[in-house]
């Protein structure tokens, strides 16, 4: 039996189908043994869970048990309106110095890692001070520098043709 048969039979249990549709499934249950144990499947699970549902019930009214509800989250908003209340606003001043703080503290950072102490590596260098020297008029040169490697590459390139 195939999945739409089985849909068809549900269907048919449901009163779903169109009365052409239920004489046709009605027959095929009268000559299908597969399709009547399916339909006895069904039907018997249908009624466990009918017979199994459980009602309940509220002791309160519903109007009443929705404005209980109602008057727990007015009081909610009520005491977060207090609480923020309470909080005052930070003074001006305040507000100006921690941002201000921070920026001394960047600058005096920046300050000393610039003035480092003769032989001692900066940790943070705006140049590393290489000069090249040469005797030629027309020569150029590139550097580059790799932390990772701990190397100095010098390109030089004197313009001869």
């Amino acid at each position: 039996m195939n999945h739409e048969t089985e849909l068809k039979l549900q269907a048919y249990l449901d009163g779903e189908l169109s009365e052409s549709e239920a004489t046709a499934i009605r027959e095929m249950l009268a000559r299908d043994p597969q399709a009547r144990s399916v339909t006895d499947a069904l039907e018997a699970t249908r009624t466990i869970l009918l017979a199994n549902e459980p009602e309940l019930k509220v002791p309160e009214t519903r109007e009443f048990y929705w404005s209980k509800i109602r008057r727990q989250i007015e009081l909610g908003e009520e005491q977060g309106a207090v609480a923020n209340a309470g909080q005052a606003a930070p003074a001006w001043w305040l507000r100006f110095l921690a941002p201000a703080g921070l920026l001394a503290v960047l600058i005096v950072l920046i300050a000393l890692s610039l003035r480092a102490r003769e032989g001692a590596s900066p940790i943070w260098a705006m140049d590393d001070g290489h000069e090249i020297e040469t005797p030629l008029e027309e020569t150029s040169s590139f550097s580059f520098r790799s932390e990772a490697a701990a190397m100095t590459v010098v390109w030089v390139d004197s313009h001869r043709e």
